[in-house]
Formats: structure tokens, sequence, C-alpha cells
């Protein structure tokens, strides 16, 4: 009987182990247009944020071709601080000179906007920044909570 009790335990916490819940495996990151059309379908914007042109959005994150090859901006009229940028970077070098890019972007835009309009600092302050493998994205929006529950899908 003794050597009973230790066996029916240990098969006890076997049992509960197998029954434990595994961490849910994100999904594949979906293409840019698709995630940037996913972010704007969410309802996270109080605005319609319009396409920047490829030049333009390199100009505003100091990156490269060769670094990214099409960045995917969108941007407001400029009356709200609300953007999205998904940047599909070559390699993962690449990807951490993003991730700088962006936090240099979310500074500027915090000072610019403090003068400016400081009632949009709050969303600049709350913009999510994420990486998986080598792709960045920047998301600044009216309601983060509905932003972040669109990349807590894929980051």
């Amino acid at each position: 009987m003794k050597k009973l009790i230790p066996f029916l335990l240990a098969l006890c916490c076997l049992i509960l182990c197998a029954c434990a819940s595994k961490p849910q495996e994100k999904a594949a990151v979906p293409e840019p247009e698709a995630l940037a059309a996913e972010l704007l379908a969410s309802g996270a914007f109080s605005e319609e944020l319009g396409a920047v042109e490829d030049v333009v959005a390199r100009t505003m994150y100091v990156l490269t071709e060769d670094e990214v090859a099409s960045i995917r901006l969108y941007s407001s009229s400029g009356a709200v601080s609300e953007e999205i940028a998904i940047l599909p970077c070559a390699d993962e070098t690449a990807a951490g000179k993003a991730l700088a890019e962006c936090s240099a972007r979310l500074e500027l835009q915090k000072r610019l906007y403090a003068d400016y309009k400081p009632e949009e600092v709050p969303k600049l302050e709350k913009a999510l920044v994420v990486q998986r493998g080598s792709t960045v994205v920047l998301c600044v929006a009216a309601d983060a909570g509905k932003a972040k529950a669109v990349l807590d899908k894929y980051f």
C-alpha cells in the first residue's frame, strides 16, 4: 500500500500536466496589404488613413530599398497622429534598424504634436511597435486596444 500512494500521486501529476493548456501559436504574419486592411477595418482609427507613396515613406523612416523592399505606410491627413507602418525587412539586422527608426519617428511626432495638437500625444504614447522575425509594424491608433487585438494574432 505504501508503494501504491506515490504511484497514484505521480499518475495524477502526469494527468494534470497532460491537461495543461499549451501556449497558443501565433498565426503567420500576413502580407503587408492584408495586415493593413485588417488593421484599417478594426475600428481603431478616428479618421480614414490614406496610403503614402513609397518614396515619401522611405524619407520618413530613413530606410533603403535594400533594407525594406516596399514600405506600406498609411497616414491620416495630419490633423491627427494616427498611422500604420508595415516594414517587411530584408533580414533581422534591417529589422533592428527599422525598430530604431520607428522609435525615432514616434519621438519626433511627440515633440511636433506637443506644440501643434497636445491632445494627440497620448495616442503616440500608446503606439504599438512590434517585430516578428524580419517584419516590423508601427501603429498609432485612436483605440490602441482594437489595434493590439489585431496585432496580437500575429506578433
